[in-house]
């Protein structure tokens, strides 16, 4: 039985541990998505009378500030409400490693580790495809909830309400530096510069790019990858919320990078490259100083176990 499928115990202790994640990656716009090695940590465990919820790391001051917006949480309620079983008291604690706010699945992150935790405590051993139904119905989209659960370079599809998906092998070499401003940006806001209709040709370019990036993957081939990575429909529209976009962007190509795009609805920008990451997280962290904002810079790799679940009897 693997560790998405576990189940507890009554008075065991659940740790659920869900990756960050980037979407898009340029032209594949709700598509492409892929688990980062940046982690969401929950540790709950039954405590009758002493309910509690303990946050750390990011999104700490915000969450308890306002708990009502605790994604976590609200799918554990929903997890019980589907079961129509009250959720029992808890003690939880969360410690996140992802920037929130930053184009980075924190949100995803958040929902499929109140599902997988509520999973484990009910005893009720959920199938994949319920928690991704559970989920979808949460995030309104799966590009970042399949790479949470599944881990890796995922193409996810939606069809008649249900999410399908499959995994795309990344070259061995490719290095991953993200570099993440210090401010936020809520997807909603992201999403509302975006137009209702787009033309035919942006279409058809956008189509062109996503399937050249995912057969320059699969064949271990990453010449051309950044044309195949530059979208013409979303990231020209959302770039006006962050400043300094385009000499972030500028910078990570001339540093080396083999490709770079916003991570996301951003303001994050993931670039990747072989063995220029230092050079290449520089020429960002600069790009982002040119127009006034401090920003921090991750090394990263692909994480590749997905939410995993383990439970402490």
């Amino acid at each position: 039985m693997s560790a998405k499928d576990r189940t507890a115990g009554e008075g065991s202790k659940i740790k659920v541990r869900v990756p960050a994640s980037s979407a898009n990656l340029g032209p594949g716009f709700d598509t492409l998505g892929l688990a980062l090695n940046l982690y969401l940590d929950v540790t709950i465990e039954e405590s009758p009378g002493l309910p509690s919820v303990q946050v750390f790391g990011e999104g700490r001051d915000y969450l308890q500030e306002n708990p009502d917006q605790n994604l976590m949480l609200k799918a554990l309620h929903l997890f019980y409400a589907k079961l129509h079983q009250p959720l029992p008291d808890l003690n939880i604690q969360m410690d996140s490693q992802i920037p929130v706010a930053r184009g980075l699945g924190s949100s995803a992150a958040a929902v499929v580790a109140g599902l997988c935790a509520a999973n484990a405590l009910s005893r009720k051993a959920a199938t994949l495809e319920s928690i991704l139904d559970m989920a979808l119905e949460m995030e309104g989209h799966a590009d970042n909830i399949v790479p949470a659960l599944m881990g890796g370079l995922n193409c996810v599809m939606i069809y008649q309400g249900k999410v399908y998906h499959q995994p795309v092998a990344l070259p061995d070499e490719l290095n991953i530096v993200l570099a993440v401003p210090d401010f936020a940006l809520a997807t909603e806001k992201a999403r509302g510069v975006l137009p209702e209709t787009v033309s035919l040709k942006d279409t058809v370019s956008n189509l062109q790019r996503a399937c050249f990036l995912l057969a320059g993957l699969f064949n271990r081939n990453t010449l051309h990858m950044e044309k195949a990575m530059d979208d013409m429909i979303y990231q020209p529209l959302r770039k006006q919320l962050i400043p300094g976009f385009d000499r972030v962007m500028q910078g990570a190509r001339q540093a080396g990078a083999l490709g770079a795009a916003l991570s996301g609805a951003g303001p994050s920008v993931l670039a990747f490259c072989r063995q220029e990451g230092e050079l290449v997280g520089r020429a960002m962290q600069d790009g982002f100083s040119s127009a006034g904002v401090k920003s921090r810079i991750f090394h990263l790799r692909p994480d590749y176990a997905g939410v995993q679940v383990h439970i402490e009897l």
